[in-house]
């Protein structure tokens, strides 16, 4: 067939039409793991290089055995923690200071080490340096490590309030109250809702104490009841201390009591989350660091903290329960700066707000900018908030930081939806730069093929399909998986209508436990094939259908959420032959490989496991009969009519405690008033309407009632 494509068809390449029939080298797993192993290697000449800074011949021997062997496995935690415990010992900072900035050059998250650095800094009586460390790693980075956190108030205030007093000009000492008061703030924004957060707490309140101005109090009274209803170890000490302020004021008795009535249920409910929370996080060391090679840092523990903070269990207002669910996740990337896993579920968090999104999606890639998967999620987001251009930008960096064929394909699928009529030719584009480059492998191929075949309902797309195809073939004769998929394509036929049709009427009628494998085709279709390429917004209106339909039957596999909303649910969209796994993200794919298997095994095979263990032979004389399950007894007919759907509450949640108050305040009219009325509807209508029947004269039910209400009070 003639290779053409001026436009619309192939155009004559006589690099490529005269080149020999042979098997040409492409990216494969030896290849993906060449490339880790550059990277290792780079990181390695890297650490060479900073070795001649660091004097290591007059260190101790424990020191260079260990540094030796982080310069062959840069990302051994155990060993960097060693070389560092060494580094502690040196008495000179000037000698220490290159190896803490190139740990923490490398492991910028962990606050600990920076506080540690910290200390050995104001040890040596570098205070300007000091304050450098603050900087950079909690005004800049604003790393959630209390401790850190702690030492800087306490520095802040040694040096720059407590030098005031007395004889300064009053504008010097309002100007050291104000900024300290900023970074007491400061502090409880980032780390106040820490379990292990009473010391800063306790700090802010003893410094509010010390203004001597007559109103100070009610400030006192504010941040004692803002802290004393966070979840926090030890919080009784501070309710004493509070209740010893309050009676301290003079003729403050009743109003003490009207506002411990209302403090004491939130004070309560802190300490029943406390339990809870607290045996989440004591189950973790949050001191961990960060590896791109570690396929297990403590995951599930995580993921359980996470999804219990994510349940809104204290019932807060949505700005409070974000708040809360930052601090957990930023405690997790400290640990897991290089899982695009949990940098996607802040995303969620933040979403709708399109800025907060993109602000998280930039963090993300810049800590993380080899991973594709994080890079494309972003270039989603973009696109489906019509800011096609800077998706274009994504996809062009990914080109030139880390090419390969799965970022080819997917950039053509993007421009083919996004920009309309001209997408094909754009598409075209692409895929004509992909031809140039060494990293196309066969895969590109196809999915150019098929990209140009689902984007007309003619013989032409047909045909430019064909010619791509023979193209290919050129080069890849030698390689089953293509030549296959040469075959599947001459077996596709493209009624988009028709298609969806079936799918609609196939999956309004099967039950979910078998739908899975038809819905993940319906999405694929959706994905890959569809006429104009496909829309975004349908994609994930579609994904979402699909979750709410497979809810029960995915909340009994493994890590149900991650593959319900989690970056698992995004795989379909990337996803190309093999090419996802062997190009990008690893530690992503080592970390979840079971749940990824389980994911990408073939429709036909689950399919066909599933039809015949639970469907019945003759289910498709049934497709055209609705399914609604086995029928309810009447008795719970009328009470399911009344049951909310059964999908995930994303809304606001009510505030049970006022509407409590509510009901207790409500006057309701005497019960003689009540039986008047009544006899004198009766007499009016000469009808049976009675507002309220009259009690039995021994009701057992009221009885009981009042029993119970007896035992509480």
């Amino acid at each position: 067939m003639s290779a053409r494509m001026d436009g619309r068809l192939l155009s004559d390449d006589s690099s490529e039409e005269d080149e020999p029939i042979v098997a040409t080298s492409y990216p494969t797993n030896v290849d993906m793991e060449d490339e880790e192993e550059e990277e290792e290697d780079e990181d390695m000449r890297l650490m060479t290089a900073a070795s001649s800074h660091l004097k290591l011949e007059t260190q101790s021997t424990k020191l260079r055995k260990n540094y030796d062997l982080v310069q062959t496995t840069p990302w051994n935690a155990q060993a960097w923690q060693n070389v560092m415990t060494e580094v502690q010992k040196i008495p000179s900072i000037e000698e220490a200071r290159a190896y803490y900035e190139l740990f923490l050059e490398r492991f910028p998250t962990s606050g600990y080490w920076w506080k540690a650095f910290a200390e050995h800094e104001m040890r040596a009586g570098q205070y300007e340096r000091v304050r450098e460390i603050f900087n950079k790693a909690l005004l800049t980075n604003k790393l959630p490590y209390l401790e850190l956190w702690a030492m800087y108030l306490s520095f802040l205030k040694s040096s720059r309030v407590d030098p005031i007093n007395a004889s300064h000009p009053l504008e010097e000492q309002l100007a050291a109250r104000k900024l300290m008061l900023e970074a007491f703030e400061l502090a409880l924004d980032c780390v106040g809702q820490s379990i292990h957060s009473l010391g800063i707490w306790q700090s802010y309140i003893n410094f509010l104490r010390e203004d001597k101005d007559q109103q100070a109090f009610i400030l006192v009274r504010k941040a004692y009841q803002r802290a004393l209803v966070v979840p926090m170890v030890n919080s009784d000490t501070l309710l004493k201390e509070y209740e010893l302020f309050e009676k301290a004021i003079p003729n403050n008795e009743a109003l003490h009591a009207n506002m411990m009535k209302a403090l004491r249920p939130k004070i309560d409910a802190a300490k029943t989350i406390l339990k809870d929370r607290k045996a989440l996080v004591d189950a973790i060391n949050l001191d961990a660091l960060p590896s791109k090679v570690d396929t297990n840092p403590q995951i599930d523990e995580w993921q359980r903290w996470i999804e219990f903070e994510l349940s809104n269990p204290e019932r807060v207002d949505t700005a409070k329960w974000k708040a809360k669910c930052r601090f957990v996740l930023e405690l997790c990337l400290a640990c897991r700066q290089y899982s695009c896993e949990v940098w996607y579920q802040y995303v969620l968090l933040e979403q709708p707000d399109v800025d907060a999104v993109t602000r998280v999606y930039s963090r993300a890639t810049a800590a993380m900018p080899d991973s594709c998967l994080l890079h494309f999620a972003f270039a989603d987001h973009y696109e489906i908030n019509n800011q096609t251009e800077r998706a274009r930008d994504i996809y062009e960096r990914l080109l030139e930081t880390c090419p390969s064929s799965l970022v080819y394909i997917t950039y053509q699928r993007f421009t083919r939806r996004a920009y309309g009529n001209k997408g094909l030719e754009e598409a075209r584009h692409i895929f004509k730069r992909a031809r140039k480059d060494n990293a196309c492998s066969y895969q590109v191929y196809t999915s150019a093929a098929l990209l140009e075949f689902h984007s007309s309902n003619g013989n032409e797309g047909k045909q430019i399909a064909l010619n791509i195809f023979e193209l290919g073939l050129k080069k890849y004769i030698h390689e089953p998986e293509y030549v296959l998929s040469y075959v599947d394509f001459l077996q596709h036929t493209n009624d988009d209508n028709n298609m969806r049709s079936l799918f609609e009427k196939v999956l309004s009628v099967m039950p979910a436990e078998v739908a899975k494998p038809v819905w993940d085709k319906f999405l694929e279709f959706e994905m890959t094939m569809a006429a104009n390429g496909g829309d975004l917004a349908s994609i994930v209106r579609l994904e979402g259908r699909r979750a709410v339909a497979l809810q029960s039957a995915l909340a009994k596999e493994p890590h149900a959420y991650l593959q319900a909303k989690g970056m698992m649910s995004l795989m379909h969209r990337y996803q190309w032959m093999h090419l996802l796994e062997q190009t990008t993200d690893s530690l992503f794919f080592d970390t979840y490989a079971d749940i990824y298997k389980l994911q990408t095994q073939t429709s036909t095979t689950t399919a066909t496991a599933a039809s015949t263990s639970v469907v019945k032979p003759n289910v498709l004389k049934e497709l055209d009969k609705p399914y609604t399950g086995p029928p309810l007894p009447e008795c719970l007919q009328e009470f399911a009519s009344m049951l909310p759907l059964g999908v995930a509450w994303n809304g606001p949640v009510a505030d049970v405690e006022h509407m409590y108050r509510a009901m207790m305040m409500v006057e309701l009219p005497p019960r003689s008033e009540i039986e008047q009325m009544d006899a004198k509807m009766e007499d009016e209508d000469g009808s049976e309407v009675n507002v309220m029947a009259k009690r039995p004269t021994h009701d057992v039910f009221r009885n009981r009632q009042k029993q119970r209400l007896a035992k509480l009070n």
